[in-house]
């Protein structure tokens, strides 16, 4: 099937009354209507127009052209634009259209619309693979012809992308500062994620230790997507019990329960049509499980004391927790599980992302500390202080590490030497430390408890070169086989 698509043109398409701005009929010159007169060789043409104020005039527009052509199909779609001039919000839309007739032989017809509208379809036209074809048409009076003329637009590949450039300039535009780096090993998570926040309707779960920048992600989920213009509210379910947590989400109805003393909206209603972000979502108890889940399955919810409102929320949701594994210890419900892990993102430990990563997010916080404390000079770490970050375990991660150069910079001034770093720093649990003897004694203990304490079974496992060597290492750490 060979199928047209356009925009409604709301001003072009249309005679209107110049005083009231009101439509008196149908622009026979307007560019659909050229189309089908000058132009027609499809099957069918879907015109898309922004919200429920175009539909009589797209209705208006269907009826002319039929009236014309009784044997061109014409349907028209509701594509509820909030912003004609909101790459992110048409794009994604503009995407899904075109997706859903991915089979058929696609004409874009890009003349009517804004300019953004236009930019979109250049950019589904160069980046879905689908079997489009980009056209226009140069209007009669600016044809040599004397009539309109249709042009194909050719695209030339660049070798910048183009979607990253005008994200790039939308942040300039929005002033947004980068506050957070993304370094190498975690810039995959966030190319998904970017995907990922283009299909609004998806929830989102992020996997991650504490202190891995979970909430950085989820905010950045939400300022690409189209619900950006919306609210974002963050709730920490770890932090409250099953009754403070209901209140606090759903919201209540004043004289529902003791100290109800006035209506409260829930996050929930407070986030209607952007997103909520529930961090520790592994910490819930059987009774919101079920609640969340009716959430999510129905888009609806009910104050405490109050009726079911419809809501449109899009839910993210993090934990350190395995969720997989609570769901077969019969510790979290694995319809909710389902729901919850429609697409996943997983943030690695500050350790796992590698020296390398380390070391650049270690220049980040000196010199954002720097900038934010208004310092003349950035702190410099001597080698031996560097040494001893490098080899620190990061049980508390992206979080820890910028509370330790906060605390430098805060408390200290020029050189930094160990001494200068915080004790509770140097107090690393054996079992935590990366230093190399401490790992040796650690192996060489659990080989020996394998063993049972037998010295020449546990050398012989661990592999040592010469038995003497086996002996003074249980001689230097103290290990003794008859504890085994």
């Amino acid at each position: 099937m060979k199928t047209l698509i356009s925009w409604l043109a709301y001003n072009n398409d249309f005679i209107r009354d110049n005083e009231k701005g009101t439509l008196k009929g149908v622009n026979e010159k307007g560019p659909n209507f050229n189309m089908h007169h000058y132009f027609w060789n499809c099957n069918r043409h879907i015109i898309l127009y922004s919200g429920k104020g175009d539909q009589t005039g797209t209705e208006m527009l269907i009826n002319a052209i039929h009236k014309e052509y009784k044997d061109h199909i014409m349907e028209s779609i509701n594509m509820s634009i909030d912003d004609p001039i909101n790459l992110s919000e048409i794009k994604p839309k503009v995407e899904k259209q075109l997706l859903e007739i991915r089979d058929d032989d696609i004409v874009i017809f890009a003349s009517p619309g804004t300019p953004t509208m236009q930019v979109a379809w250049y950019l589904c036209h160069r980046d879905l693979n689908l079997k489009t074809k980009l056209i226009q048409i140069r209007p009669a009076e600016k044809s040599k012809t004397g009539k309109p003329a249709i042009l194909e637009m050719e695209l030339e590949q660049s070798p910048t992308p183009v979607t990253t450039v005008i994200k790039e300039k939308l942040m300039e535009e929005r002033g947004m500062r980068e506050d957070y780096k993304i370094t190498p090993s975690i810039r995959p998570v966030y190319d998904l994620a970017a995907l990922i926040a283009q299909n609004d309707k998806t929830t989102v779960f992020i996997q991650g230790e504490t202190g891995t920048g979970k909430e950085h992600l989820a905010r950045y989920i939400y300022e690409n997507s189209p619900r950006r213009s919306k609210p974002f509210e963050t709730i920490n379910c770890s932090a409250f019990g099953d009754n403070l947590l209901e209140s606090r989400l759903f919201g209540y109805k004043k004289g529902s329960f003791t100290g109800a003393e006035r209506d409260t909206i829930g996050i929930l209603e407070r986030a209607n049509g952007g997103t909520v972000f529930l961090d520790e979502i592994g910490d819930i108890s059987p009774y919101m499980q079920q609640a969340l889940l009716r959430v999510i399955e129905e888009q609806e919810i009910q104050p405490i004391g109050g009726s079911i409102k419809k809501i449109d929320v899009r839910i993210i949701s993090a934990t350190n927790k395995n969720l997989e594994n609570m769901c077969r210890d019969g510790k979290f419900r694995w319809d909710l599980y389902y729901r919850l892990v429609v697409t996943e993102l997983r943030l690695p430990d500050l350790l796992e992302r590698g020296t390398d990563d380390l070391d650049e997010m270690i220049r980040f916080f000196i010199e954002k500390n720097q900038a934010d404390m208004k310092k003349d000079k950035p702190i410099e770490l001597s080698a031996e202080a560097r040494q001893f970050i490098l080899s620190y375990p990061w049980p508390g991660n992206i979080r820890e590490l910028e509370n330790l150069i906060e605390n430098l910079y805060a408390c200290r001034i020029g050189s930094i030497k160990p001494e200068d770093i915080p004790a509770r720093f140097k107090n690393v649990p054996v079992e935590e430390s990366l230093k190399w003897e401490d790992a040796e004694k650690r192996h060489i203990e659990k080989v020996m408890k394998l063993k049972k304490g037998n010295k020449r079974q546990a050398f012989l496992a661990l592999g040592y070169g010469a038995y003497n060597t086996f002996n003074s290492r249980l001689k230097k750490y103290g290990i003794d086989p008859d504890d085994f």
